[in-house]
């Protein structure tokens, strides 16, 4: 082999070393007293190899006395919960201060893991009273994990900054309540709108100048027999026959009187 490669090969061998394994974190935090155990739930949950296993990352450390009851869940738990404080970028306290008063969207290895909803994977990061504050992007959420200080950096593959407690997502270790559900109303019959009356129910219904006034008297000759009709007193024509006929009678025995005197 031509000794002119050699050195070129080792250089090749350490490269892909180094990429490979940019860094150790828990190396790294074992140099700082005040995550210990932060640097311990870490390692106990198999996230520290993971974490090691990226080229780029933030890791957003909880020191000793704000990890809180972290130590008494399940490291399936803690493992959730710590990989919402790993995001998948490069974030140092100069890069921060960049953002001003915007509010910037961070993705974390949650998002990654496949294993979250409604914004669980994402962290918000706002400028706030001369700080920084984080928290996560799920609607509602508390946002109050407050930047300390910045822990250590090696540009621009790790950069480890020290926040004031735990990030809370919801529904990572409780179910994960409705996003502003407005409550339930209450089961009142609706009333319905006054129906609207037509025009002719209007004309109908509003009373008109001759119906306020009072309706005229009956005239005196209301009672009376019209013109055409026959008197109340006038004979049917049966009873003028009969009356006839005993004129005819009585005028046959007056004139039979008479003959028998002669």
């Amino acid at each position: 082999m031509n000794r002119s490669i050699i050195p070129l090969f080792c250089s090749f061998l350490l490269l892909s070393a180094s990429s490979a394994s940019a860094f150790n974190i828990t190396k790294i935090l074992s140099q700082y007293p005040d995550y210990t155990n932060f640097n311990d739930l870490i390692s106990k949950t198999g996230l520290a190899s993971e974490i090691n296993a990226k080229s780029t990352i933030t890791l957003l450390a909880i020191p000793n006395g704000a990890i809180g009851d972290l130590t008494s869940k399940s490291n399936d738990v803690v493992k959730k919960i710590l990989t919402t404080h790993v995001v998948l970028d490069y974030y140092d306290t100069m890069k921060l201060q960049k953002l001003k008063d915007k509010t910037t969207k961070l993705t974390t290895m949650f998002q990654e893991s496949g294993k979250a909803s409604n914004d669980q994977g994402f962290l918000n990061v706002t400028a706030k009273d001369n700080t920084f504050v984080f928290g996560s992007a799920v609607k509602d959420a508390q946002r109050d994990s407050r930047l300390e200080k910045s822990v250590m950096n090696q540009p621009y593959n790790i950069s480890i900054l020290g926040i004031s407690q735990p990030i809370v997502t919801p529904g990572i270790d409780s179910p994960l309540a409705p996003s502003s559900a407005p409550p339930p109303k209450a089961n009142t019959p609706k009333s319905s709108p006054p129906k609207a009356e037509s025009p002719a129910e209007e004309e109908a219904e509003a009373p008109t100048k001759e119906d306020e006034t009072e309706a005229p008297a009956p005239s005196k000759d209301a009672d009376s027999p019209s013109a055409d009709s026959p008197p109340a007193d006038a004979q049917s024509p049966s009873s003028s026959s009969a009356e006839k006929l005993k004129i005819s009678f009585g005028f046959f025995v007056l004139l039979a009187s008479m003959v028998a005197a002669y």
